[in-house]
């Protein structure tokens, strides 16, 4: 029987993304190895460290052990991966010179057309532009130039990139997912469109000049994507994406939410029919699963 190809989808969300590595390192203990990865925004960054060879013990140890003012650092530095904080030089260390199509796990990561105003897969070319362009927050990182295309965040269009995993040849997926692409309420659309209409023109390297591709991206109607095969989404309240102060907490949440969804997941992996649906379970409150018709 054919052994089916474990995907991850790991979905944006800023310094939550720990919770990402704690799911990878529950998996990687219980002998599950994913042989595709597809990153959003900071699913894409710790995406490329797995995909690169980087075990979750190691990027758990580096997390558990980062100095908030380090984070800080990398932020105010407009997140750029070359740049000279010590939180950079680890992800430059750990990516500088390798190509997508030469990791040893099959990878993807996701960012936006500012111009085109629509969801780009980036799977070939330097590992680093590809991360820079997915983790480009708007007002915060400048668009990154990047094979033809002015990019920013990849976390506009679906809370994990479960169609890039499929396009890369996952038979199964799992998405991780830390929230759900944000929205503007109806009441702004029209004050945000003048905003936007009033910076139009600004040069595409400008930190500004993304702001009419946001505007479109959180007034728009989100139309769903793929399903996955089990969507994890790890308990993280009253925890910003932007603090550096709360990493070590919402990698515990992705130990807990993982360890949670493993017998769904290892009945997925069998080929058997896994406990109920099992399309989503949260240790909190499952919607989907393990019995459960919540």
């Amino acid at each position: 029987m054919r052994t089916l190809r474990l995907g991850l989808a790991l979905g944006a969300g800023g310094t939550k993304g720990a919770a990402h590595v704690g799911v990878m390192k529950v998996l990687e203990e219980n002998g599950i190895h994913a042989e595709v990865v597809a990153g959003t925004s900071i699913g894409s960054l710790y995406g490329a460290a797995y995909a690169a060879g980087r075990s979750p013990r190691e990027m758990e140890e580096g997390i558990r052990t980062c100095p908030h003012r380090d984070v800080i650092a990398f932020f105010r530095h407009r997140l750029k991966i070359r740049h000279n904080n010590r939180l950079a030089r680890r992800f430059y260390e750990a990516l500088a010179g390798l190509q997508i199509e030469r990791l040893p796990v099959a990878y993807a990561a996701t960012a936006s057309d500012i111009v085109d105003r629509c969801p780009v897969v980036i799977d070939h070319g330097p590992v680093i532009d590809a991360v820079e362009a997915s983790i480009a927050i708007p007002f915060i990182a400048r668009p990154v130039a990047h094979q033809g295309r002015y990019l920013l965040d990849g976390g506009f269009w679906e809370s994990a990139p479960v169609d890039a995993a499929h396009h890369l040849g996952a038979d199964v997926v799992v998405a991780v997912e830390l929230g759900d692409p944000y929205t503007l309420p109806v009441p702004l659309h029209r004050p945000a469109a003048w905003v936007a209409e009033r910076f139009r023109n600004l040069p595409l390297e400008r930190t500004l000049a993304g702001l009419p591709f946001t505007v479109h991206a959180v007034t728009r109607e989100i139309t769903p994507g793929r399903t996955a095969d089990l969507v994890i989404r790890p308990q993280m309240r009253h925890v910003s994406g932007n603090s550096p102060f709360g990493m070590t907490r919402c990698l515990d949440a992705g130990i807990e939410a993982a360890r949670a969804a493993l017998p769904a997941l290892k009945a997925i992996l069998a080929g058997e029919p896994a406990p109920e649906v099992a399309r989503e379970f949260t240790p909190a409150r499952p919607r989907f699963a393990l019995g459960s018709d919540i």
